[in-house]
């Protein structure tokens, strides 16, 4: 580590790691773990404000930060699932608790004040672990590059064109341009850039952050360990004696631009609502399979023929969502995917969720016998459901549901996948070898299969769930068995149509 990150410990910049091990609930890859942090904060200040009480000789330095926390958090608890829907409230939220609030443990390691010592430490087992901010900083990497977002505006709380209530400050800029510099350095010297103007104007919110001389000096010192000696410059023009060999350096430095932009993919694509408008090829009522669906007909909405994929509409109600979340909420855990019949986390997959049995409550058996009435085909033999919440930038890169393994007896025969809440901006499921996407809407279903009538899969089915921008994303799946519908899908003796 470089001498310069020792020093810069002293402003939160670089702090040491709570020393324990990523844990499999990461904070970064569910809401609902954010939601945790955000009363772990509020509880951090409260124990701040106690402390700052006992020790009146550095009243004056607390009272002039505190005030700003304590808004900034009686902002996120007034309405705290707005508040950390938001990536910039949550990717700032998760670098604080990582970051700030050991800074502030270190200031309160003295003889007075040693039970508020005591809670912080005791609590130190809840903070985000360095490999959480290391996933929460590529996140907002995977943001900016899916929706094609400027640092500028990431910044300052512009997404997608529309400003938010919230922003980035110097710390929360320079962990994303430390985290670029080995991934694209010309992002990252942007990043940089965004430090070294938000520090010009504004005063950082830590022990020392009214020494502006002194933070001034250790940003640009630190910046200058990483080679970006013209923004190092534009922060601490004195730096003492490396004055000259540092302005020799900025006139031959090579400003490295970001990475060309490559083409985006057909799923980027989908993801930023750009798809060829398409229109549903029928929409109607479907009343006729079941006895229940005669008394209380579904709307239905027919996107694609061939392969089948279906819009149902309405089809859960707001009890039934919150029975659902409140079954699902204790037992999220990482998401996983299955490589080579081993269950792996995977990055392209983030989000946490959990198995909910169908027969569980009278609840879920009500669920499953409205999904056979709506597919007509029979659950028995298929998986439990599958709930999900996704956290910061959360998306699953596009996939098949089959199995792709041959020796597969029994495969995925067809998905349906309810929506359990709006997403304010980001989380479409695209299509895109079929070139749809379906935007999330609270109380609906999208059903599709994943095999043709002749056995064989469908690789058009291609599918994804869009990193999310703005908002929560809460999503159950039921992956349908092939073998117990051998006789409710009847077989066609060849696929004109297929892939």
């Amino acid at each position: 580590m470089k001498s310069t990150d020792w020093k810069l410990f002293y402003i939160a910049i670089i702090l040491l790691t709570n020393g324990t091990a990523a844990s499999q609930n990461n904070v970064f890859t569910s809401l609902e773990e954010m939601v945790r942090l955000v009363q772990l904060e509020a509880d951090f200040i409260e124990n701040l404000n106690s402390y700052a009480d006992e020790l009146a000789a550095k009243l004056k330095k607390l009272k002039r930060v505190i005030p700003q926390m304590q808004a900034r958090s009686n902002e996120a608890l007034h309405q705290v699932e707005n508040y950390i829907s938001n990536p910039i409230n949550a990717f700032s939220l998760l670098r604080r608790m990582h970051e700030d609030w050991q800074e502030w443990n270190v200031f309160m390691e003295t003889s007075v004040g040693q039970s508020q010592v005591n809670f912080f430490n005791k609590a130190r087992q809840e903070l985000p672990t360095t490999a959480d901010l290391y996933e929460a900083c590529s996140s907002m990497y995977r943001l900016q590059k899916a929706y094609n977002l400027t640092v500028k505006d990431m910044s300052r709380g512009i997404l997608n064109g529309k400003q938010y209530n919230a922003s980035l400050n110097a710390l929360d800029t320079y962990a994303m341009g430390k985290y670029l510099i080995k991934v694209d350095r010309g992002v990252a010297g942007e990043w940089f850039t965004e430090t070294s103007e938000w520090l010009k104007q504004h005063t950082l919110q830590t022990p020392i952050g009214d020494e502006r001389e002194k933070v001034l000096h250790l940003f640009a010192q630190a910046i200058l360990d990483y080679k970006y000696y013209s923004i190092a410059l534009q922060l601490d023009r004195t730096l003492l004696s490396k004055r000259s060999k540092i302005e020799e350096l900025s006139r031959g430095e090579v400003k490295e631009k970001p990475k060309a932009k490559s083409e985006p993919t057909d799923y980027e694509i989908g993801c930023r609502g750009q798809y060829v408008q398409q229109s549903g090829l029928m929409c109607t009522y479907k009343s006729k399979s079941s006895a229940f669906l005669r008394l209380a007909p579904i709307k239905m909405e027919v996107l694609v023929l061939d392969p089948l994929v279906v819009i149902f509409h309405d089809v859960l109600s707001s009890r039934e969502i919150d029975g659902l979340q409140e079954i699902a909420r204790p037992h999220l855990q990482r998401s996983l995917v299955v490589k080579y019949r081993v269950s792996v986390q995977g990055k392209h997959r983030i989000s946490a969720g959990t198995w909910v049995e169908r027969k569980y409550n009278n609840l879920t058996w009500r669920i499953e016998r409205r999904i056979a009435d709506m597919v007509d085909l029979n659950l028995e033999g298929s998986e439990p459901f599958y709930v999900i919440n996704y956290g910061i930038g959360g998306q699953y890169k596009a996939h098949c549901d089959f199995f792709e393994d041959h020796t597969v007896e029994d495969n995925r025969l067809a998905t349906i996948l309810f929506y359990m809440n709006d997403v304010e901006q980001g989380g479409a499921t695209v299509f895109p070898r079929l070139g749809q996407a379906v935007r999330a809407k609270r109380g609906n279903a999208l059903f599709w299969y994943n095999m043709q009538h002749n056995g064989t899969v469908d690789s058009r089915t291609l599918h994804g769930g869009c990193p999310i921008l703005v908002g929560s994303k809460w999503i159950f799946t039921q992956w349908i068995s092939d073998l117990p519908n051998m006789f409710h899908r009847l077989c066609r003796k060849q696929e004109p149509n297929a892939a």
